[in-house]
């Protein structure tokens, strides 16, 4: 699990004003809120005083309260403001206190929070929150979460596979009988930032719902570090992106995060359908990953031919920023442009 990154942690219309949304981001349980202003914030879901998960308190746009003992803290910056115990003559400062925070950010209907190090490191410089290009300040039409049962390793190699889609993406509308008609793959790549970038290329036979964008589709793939996936979909007539974000909440449980916008306003009624494929494609990936995870002497896994090529990448970045942070240099992105070839 990478620190020093920004994690997408719920869809932004779970959070309405003057309310606040438990989380569990990378082993730390976290508290979102949205004060009454619209803005957003995170902190540590524990009072500094016994612990007490503060999601059982209260929060009126501002302040957030324990339940145990009625401590106040601001939700700016995390500050005990007040005691109600202490003797109107003790001495005890309670901005003293505190509670830790996150940065945290509403953009394009998502709630992102930057999770930095904990203990011994150096924090690199964060980004900025990943955008959908094209749709800037609009929120998906579709969007949908579902837990993984394993690493964010795992999870976030599904973004990326182009061996397995043929084998489990097997609904009927997404593509007849993919696995009997495999086609050969030529595709050019090429670094960028803490990833790497699928390069647009025209469509020639997609999935059934790329033809709502016309003819000509042309689509590109960006993949960065901690495990977000972002593609780009043109058509002649309409565009479409898709995010999808691996989201790790511990060692053994990852949300996989997926959200759809497009330019086509009359799809509006559909939502609820698009919503139900979005969790249908989400749940063939989350069922290989549960049946993975059932084998308890799992072996470790094979990287094998051009196939896998993107997983070992990811895994090469991975361990490159790990270094870097290590060393206290910036990071060097080790992939260079490259064309693959696979059957799929």
């Amino acid at each position: 699990m990478l620190r020093g990154f920004w994690y997408l942690a719920a869809s932004a219309r779970s959070l309405k004003p003057g309310k606040t949304l438990p989380v569990r981001l990378l082993d730390e349980d976290l508290l979102l809120g949205r004060r009454a202003d619209g803005s957003v914030f995170a902190v540590s879901d524990a009072c500094p005083h016994r612990g007490m998960p503060m999601r059982h308190g209260s929060f009126d746009g501002q302040t957030l309260r324990c339940c145990y003992h009625g401590w106040a803290f601001r939700s700016t910056d995390g500050c005990c403001t007040e005691i109600p115990s202490l003797a109107p003559d003790d001495r005890t400062d309670p901005a003293k206190f505190r509670l830790r925070t996150y940065p945290a950010q509403d953009v394009q209907g998502n709630l992102w929070v930057l999770v930095g190090t904990a203990g011994p490191g150096l924090d690199t410089k964060p980004g900025p929150v990943p955008t959908v290009p094209g749709f800037e300040g609009q929120a998906p039409q579709v969007t949908t979460t579902m837990r993984f049962p394993c690493s964010v390793d795992l999870a976030a190699w599904g973004f990326f596979d182009p061996g397995h889609p043929a084998f489990v993406h097997t609904s009927r509308w997404w593509k007849k009988n993919p696995a009997s008609r495999l086609r050969l793959k030529e595709k050019g790549f090429e670094p960028e930032g803490m990833g790497f970038r699928m390069l647009r290329h025209h469509l020639k036979e997609g999935a059934n719902p790329y033809r709502l964008l016309g003819r000509n589709v042309r689509i590109d793939i960006g993949i960065q570090l901690p495990g977000v996936r972002i593609e780009h979909i043109q058509g002649d007539r309409h565009s479409a992106c898709v995010l999808a974000a691996a989201t790790p909440l511990s060692a053994t449980e990852t949300d996989v995060h997926y959200c759809v916008y497009w330019t086509m306003p009359w799809l509006a009624p559909l939502r609820p359908v698009a919503t139900w494929m979005a969790r249908d494609f989400l749940n063939q990936d989350r069922e290989v990953a549960a049946r993975l995870m059932g084998n308890p002497a799992l072996p470790a896994p094979l990287f094998v031919g051009d196939p896998d090529t993107q997983v070992r990448w990811y895994m090469r970045l991975k361990k490159e920023y790990l270094a870097a942070r290590e060393e206290g240099r910036p990071f060097v992105n080790p992939l260079r442009e490259q064309t693959l070839h696979w059957r799929s």
